[in-house]
């Protein structure tokens, strides 16, 4: 049934937070479908789309999590000369991404189509060192900034009570994909929304 959770202004992020942490502690997440890092990988699994929650981010000295991995900064695979959609006459470089598949680093292309180009990535991935980068998976990064608060405190900077965000969370999962998240006024209405 409906619900009406007023949160204080501006705390969307600790209540997505708390309903992210649920998610995690109750393995309530879709791991066929965020482990297919691109396009020939989510056909393959009756997907229409694919995540970036198994690509790999590199860590800053300070641990902190700043831009993706790619593939020429380890060695794995050079970059390409691609056209580009507006000049097919012009190229770029395109630099593959990287993820980890069975704990071994492997660089892909997000657009790939191909059967053979599926990737699978490792899902929950924390500080493997490759060459010079410490690095994690995106997944890894959503699940430990979830695991920063428990939910109690999380539903404490809402202002709400943490019985009624488990509620929520307990209720968005039982619709498998069948359960969507409106983001509307509010959230997407700030500036870091």
């Amino acid at each position: 049934g409906g619900r009406w959770l007023p949160i204080k202004p501006g705390t969307e992020g600790a209540m997505a937070l708390a309903l992210i942490r649920w998610v995690f502690d109750n393995e309530k997440f879709d791991a066929k479908y965020l482990s297919a890092a691109n396009k020939a990988a989510a056909t393959l699994s009756g997907n229409p789309t694919w995540t970036e929650a198994s690509w790999l981010v590199k860590l800053d000295k300070d641990g902190k999590p700043t831009t993706f991995l790619r593939a020429s900064e380890i060695g794995l695979k050079d970059k390409e000369a691609r056209p580009t959609a507006a000049d097919p006459a012009k190229t770029y470089d395109f630099d593959y991404f990287v993820v980890l598949q069975d704990g071994k680093p492997v660089a892909f292309d997000p657009y790939a189509e191909e059967e053979g180009d599926a990737i699978v990535g490792d899902l929950f991935v924390e500080n493997v060192q490759l060459g010079e980068f410490t690095v994690k998976s995106s997944l890894q990064i959503i699940a430990e900034s979830s695991r920063e608060k428990t939910i109690e405190e999380w539903a404490e900077i809402c202002g709400l009570n943490a019985v009624d965000l488990v509620m929520l969370s307990q209720e968005f999962t039982s619709h498998g994909k069948k359960a969507c998240a409106d983001i509307h006024r509010g959230v997407s209405q700030h500036t870091n929304g």
